[in-house]
């Protein structure tokens, strides 16, 4: 490991606290000369500048310096107001939206000319870095050294990302200033209205004394309530009472019986005074009858309109009523009739058409025209005929309902399919009646194309469940199944694309109602990498938004992952479809993509398609995350019977030698017949009992310090320990493996490393990290070495074993984990998990470095003195 690393750390903390600082200074500053003020402040020394300077965009195209520290305003006098046409460093800043990096006082010159006229008393390094905010440029942040010096990538960054806060903390303060200048203004607008309402009342005095004179009947009411403020003499006579003050709205259109020029009964919301003040509705003359107290009947005139003030918002609505009974009389019935036709007709509830004897449609309302996708002047030319609306499957059909009209004067309703203007087809519910009095026939149609989209929906979920539920485990199959159900009941195409390890997305189903495209849909439709810089199909898998692209054409289709250029069209020429793409996603994290396309002559997809989409995408998600829980759960077990074969194993291998020991022991004492064993004898077996009771120690110890991390705490006793004692001292312990093994052990230990740390638990660190490299150092020379590395303490054991592959390092902290067969390795699998979280504990780091068939090296660093003096909570996991 690198010997810069802890420095390079370290100043990575330092610089974090410095940003943490401006930062929190950023936040308490609520205006733009407060923002300023703190960037010069805190910004430049955060960054370890001499001087720092604040120029904003005031205006278009002019930069205007606002603040500055380590510098007098006398010595940027030529340049507190510039346009972005001067070459210096800030307007190129602006007009590149870039920083501009001088690495001397011969750089700036070189570049910039102008500013010889600039007294630079110092040696020196200048960068100009803009603050912007959303691809917007709001000013720029200057800053000079007082000294040359280069600028590492490092350092960079770092500017860029204090510029960022400070142009974000800008903003914030200028969008601070906007409401506060918001809240003003509302301010000034409720006292604007609140003298408007009282001029208002003025003229409601004066307008009741003008209404009490006028021949007609007339009612006033206030908005918004509908309050009856006012009814004249002539109101009263017509209502045959008097008009009560303050009547409510309610009590109006309730308490009176008001009724259409075709009998129907008003509905409160339909009197035209009501109309007039909600809204705003100008009536003219219409014709109403009104029931009177006594149970008579008069019919009135009424014309209604409301009352605005000089913003045009209704404040009052006034009707004016003129009994016409009498001449109405003789015209209602024949009113009656024609209205209630005509109000059906431009109903928007139903389709109506009028066909003559050959099929020719010559009068249809709005509704009908929109339906079947016609235009009037279609119709009125004669372009829209039933032979054409009919499909060739419903000719035999449709010749049976005609039979059917000519022989019964009426056709049942029933429901069929409708070919419209532009070759699509809708699904309705029709009927039809002679008009003898037209000669002709009356057609009705309903829409039932949400209800068909619906069941359909409905049904192609419902079995998209029961394949997903079919099995614990989502394959491929599966999706493609899935895919073909959605290419032929809900779109045209659909594509189920799931996020890989690596970072990028697998094609896993592919489906199109054209067997033919289905190949050119696999390979054309983009699959972009998670590295990739964007593009709406990854803004879609990060964001959890689906994308809808109703007007979907071929050269639309690179456009949905930039840098993908596919190498064949799955569109033809012209066609035009819909194409909706929805995220899968399980508690915030992305597992894919599920993209439906629609093309003629199905129904594109629009905004209300949206939710089948989420929905089909949930259930995805949900089979698939249930899928990776089956699998992580067969996996635990797997893992727990495998610990538990090795633990058994483990802990009888130390037991079966023992107890062969102690077996001999006993047979060699009985053989003497009661004469002393000879001492060197006993010492041996003792010694190898004593082996063998270590490693069952050291393995109940692994057990119980495992045991001690699920409950999440592992005590540490801290004092001043000797790192290079304790090594020497293990590796004592572990003479006798060491000579078993065939290894050759070097202790580097040249200075002498002390600290405060829990001594016993690193023993364990060494012993483990000595054990693992016995284990595997297949008879090599192991290398352990004890040193200080910028006052952080250093432990590294090599050795040149075996190695581990690439693809195991990531895992072999863990618990349970080895990167080599259990078969070939005896151990539990605990000493590094063990290792990493006693080091973590320390405040420590651990890492490995290795290559397959020349060794590992583990690496542990600890500083000096542990952060928690007691003990530390051990809840990470590597």
């Amino acid at each position: 490991m690198s010997d810069t690393r802890p420095h390079s750390a370290r100043r990575t903390m330092e610089r974090l606290l410095r940003l943490q600082k401006v930062t929190s200074k950023l936040s308490q500053a609520l205006t733009p000369e407060q923002v300023a003020q703190v960037i010069v402040q805190q910004a430049g020394p955060a960054m370890d500048a001499a001087d720092c300077s604040i120029f904003l965009l005031e205006e278009p195209g002019v930069l205007r310096l606002v603040q500055l520290v380590g510098m007098s305003r006398r010595e940027l006098e030529p340049w507190t107001c510039v346009t972005l046409d001067v070459p210096l460093p800030v307007t190129d800043a602006v007009r590149l939206g870039e920083p501009v990096w001088l690495e001397s006082r011969e750089a700036v010159l070189e570049r910039y000319p102008a500013m010889s006229r600039l007294p630079l008393s110092h040696g020196r390094a200048w960068a100009s870095l803009p603050l912007e905010v959303e691809g917007r440029v709001l000013g720029v942040l200057t800053l000079g050294f007082d000294r040359e010096r280069g600028f590492a990538e490092e350092d960079r960054d770092f500017a860029r990302l204090v510029s960022r806060q400070c142009a974000q903390a800008l903003e914030r303060a200028h969008l601070y200033a906007r409401e506060r200048e918001l809240r003003e203004q509302a301010e000034r607008a409720r006292a604007e209205a609140e003298a408007h309402r009282r001029q208002l009342e003025q003229e409601h005095l004066r307008l009741q004394a003008v209404l009490q004179q006028l021949p007609q009947a007339v009612i006033l009411a206030e908005a918004p309530d509908g309050r009856l403020v006012m009814g004249n003499a002539q109101a009263a006579r017509i209502h045959g009472e008097s008009v009560p003050a303050n009547w409510s709205k309610e009590e109006y259109t309730i308490a009176r019986t008001g009724f259409h020029a075709d009998g129907r009964p008003y509905s409160p919301d339909e009197w035209p005074l009501v109309r007039a003040l909600t809204r705003g509705e100008l009536v003219r003359g219409e014709v109403m009858e009104v029931l009177r107290e006594d149970g008579s009947r008069c019919s009135l005139s009424v014309s209604a309109g409301p009352v605005r003030d000089a913003e045009g918002r209704v404040t009052a609505a006034v009707a004016l009523m003129e009994d016409i009974t009498e001449r109405l009389r003789l015209e209602k019935s024949l009113r009656q009739g024609e209205a209630v036709f005509r109000r059906i007709m431009e109903s928007e509830m139903m389709g109506l058409a009028f066909t003559d004897k050959d099929g020719l449609i010559h009068e249809a309302n709005e509704a009908f025209l929109s339906l079947v996708g016609y235009s009037r002047e279609a119709m009125e030319r004669g372009a829209l005929r039933w032979q054409v609306l009919v499909p060739p499957e419903g000719a035999e059909a449709g010749l049976r309902k005609q039979r059917e009209l000519l022989s019964r004067g009426v056709v049942t309703a029933f429901e069929m399919e409708l070919v419209r203007g532009d070759g699509s087809r809708v699904p309705v519910l029709t009927g039809a009646a002679q008009v003898e009095e037209r000669d002709s026939t009356l057609s009705f149609v309903l829409d039932m194309s949400d209800l068909k989209r619906a069941e359909g929906a409905v049904r192609f979920l419902a079995t998209a469940s029961r394949v997903l539920g079919q099995s614990l485990e989502v394959s491929d199959a599966t999706l493609q199944h899935v895919a073909d159900l959605a290419s032929v009941s809900v779109a045209s195409w659909c594509v189920i694309d799931l996020v890989t390890p690596e970072g990028g997305l697998r094609r896993a189903a592919a489906a199109h109602e054209d067997l033919e495209r289905v190949p050119r849909l696999a390979r054309a439709w983009p699959t972009p990498s998670m590295q990739d810089s964007g593009g709406p199909l990854l803004e879609a898998l990060r964001s959890g938004e689906p994308l809808l692209f109703q007007d979907f054409r071929a050269e639309t289709w690179p456009r949905v992952s930039p840098g993908f250029v596919p190498l064949e069209q799955v569109m033809e020429a012209g066609e035009v479809c819909s194409v909706m793409v929805v995220p899968l996603r399980s508690h915030e994290r992305a597992l894919g993509l599920v993209t439906l396309g629609a093309c003629k002559p199905r129904r594109p997809h629009g905004p209300e398609d949206l939710s089948l989409g989420q929905e089909l995408a949930h259930r995805l998600a949900a089979a698939l995350e249930s899928a990776r829980l089956f699998l992580e759960s067969q996996r635990a077990v797997r893992l727990r019977d495998e610990f538990l074969a090795v633990a058994s194993h483990e802990l009888k291998t130390p037991l079966t030698p023992l107890r062969l020991q102690l077996q001999g022991l006993r047979r060699v004492a009985e053989g003497h017949g009661g004469e002393p064993v000879p001492t060197e004898r006993i010492l041996r077996v003792v010694r190898s009992c004593e082996s063998q009771v270590r490693k069952l120690a050291g393995l109940v110890n692994d057990l119980l310090d495992v045991a001690k991390l699920a409950r999440g705490r592992l005590p540490l006793h801290l004092e001043e320990v000797d790192l290079g004692a304790v090594a020497r001292e293990v590796l004592e312990q572990l003479s006798a493996e060491v000579v078993r093994t065939g290894c050759r052990v070097e202790l580097m230990d040249r200075e002498r490393v002390v600290g405060r740390w829990d001594r016993l638990r690193l023993e364990q660190v060494v012993t483990n990290l000595l054990t693992n490299a016995l284990k595997y150092g297949a008879g090599r020379p192991i290398h352990v070495g004890v040193e200080w590395a910028h006052e952080v303490a250093r432990l590294s054991v090599r050795d040149e074993g075996i190695g581990i592959a690439p693809e195991h390092r990531g895992r072999i902290f863990g618990k349970f984990e080895r990167a080599v067969s259990e078969r070939h390795y005896g151990g539990l699998g605990l000493g590094l998990h063990i290792t990493w979280q006693i080091v973590s504990a320390l405040g420590g780091t651990i890492a490995v470095e290795s290559e397959v068939g020349h060794g590992s090296t583990f690496t542990v660093e600890l500083p000096r003195v542990t952060a928690d003096e007691g003990s530390r909570a051990m809840l990470a996991e590597p």
